[in-house]
């Protein structure tokens, strides 16, 4: 399994292609945060079928990658993200590029976050956004959930990372929808105790002076903004803000599903998202 180096540290993806083909259209998988990779073990081998490269990866601090002291923000994120792209292709014959061309990005939650932040730093990198469950950076958040996430962090810096992820984090409402199926929920709680959390520790980046949240209108790449019938009022809001002003972004919501829709409805994850991207391909 391949790590490359990206942006000062080690990043750990994984790079399928239907036949070994590297001239088919490339979608790279952005996971959300406490999870790794293995969140689209049931996503992958659907765009497989249907002839797409699939680039996953961990995002910084998470999974196999390394787990720095600090760069825990969506512009590093964003940067660690361009330089994966940039040296993909290292195992190619050196006549050809190492840097892959504009792709189709999927993340959820933090990764939808991150795939945003790249589409407006690298536009001409990017084919289309799947935003799923998002979060936007510079999204005021509703004060309810602000605290949670101050309860984590002072859980982690008191007791330790893992009491903060276990206790406060896995127990918390935006999971109510993965819950309902004890064996999928037992697949994201083992991606959850598996990260280290060195984010919780970390002191707070510095906010951009421009935030995403402000640009949405400079982002011109076909959008789908999708997000669960069930989840938090706040993810909720931030799909209503990206779908009315992203500019050619359309919201759909996933009935009977929460936070995490690749784990909670596989497959009408998956048929959504192959509608929009063989949508996008056709359109040239």
């Amino acid at each position: 399994m391949p790590h490359v180096y990206t942006n000062g540290i080690v990043t750990f993806y994984e790079d399928a292609r239907p036949g070994g083909r590297t001239d088919v259209p490339t979608v790279v998988l952005v996971h959300g945060y406490s999870a790794d990779l293995r969140l689209w073990d049931d996503t992958v081998p659907a765009l497989l079928e249907a002839g797409f490269r699939v680039v996953r990866y961990d995002v910084r601090g998470h999974g196999r990658s390394l787990v720095p002291p600090s760069g825990y923000g969506f512009p590093v994120y964003a940067a660690d993200l361009a330089d994966l792209l940039d040296r993909l292709n290292v195992d190619r014959p050196i006549s050809e590029d190492l840097a892959v061309g504009a792709v189709h990005l999927v993340g959820l939650s933090m990764g939808g976050g991150i795939a945003l932040q790249f589409a407006l730093e690298h536009p001409e990198r990017v084919r289309s956004l799947t935003l799923v469950d998002s979060t936007l950076p510079g999204f005021t958040y509703s004060p309810e959930f602000e605290r949670d996430i101050e309860e984590m962090v002072a859980v982690a810096r008191r007791e330790g990372p893992r009491a903060a992820l276990e206790r406060v984090w896995l127990s918390h409402p935006i999971f109510d929808g993965v819950r309902r199926f004890p064996e999928r929920f037992a697949r994201l709680r083992e991606m959850v105790l598996s990260y280290p959390g060195r984010d919780l520790l970390a002191e707070a980046e510095p906010p951009s002076p421009v935030q995403v949240a402000d640009r949405l209108q400079e982002i011109a790449a076909p959008a789908l903004v999708l997000v669960g019938e069930l989840d938090l009022p706040d993810f909720h809001l931030v799909a209503q803000v990206l779908a009315a002003n992203l500019p050619r972004a359309r919201l759909e919501v996933l009935a009977d599903c929460g936070h995490v829709p690749p784990l909670e409805r596989p497959e009408e994850f998956n048929r959504r998202l192959l509608a929009f991207l063989r949508e996008v391909e056709a359109s040239g």
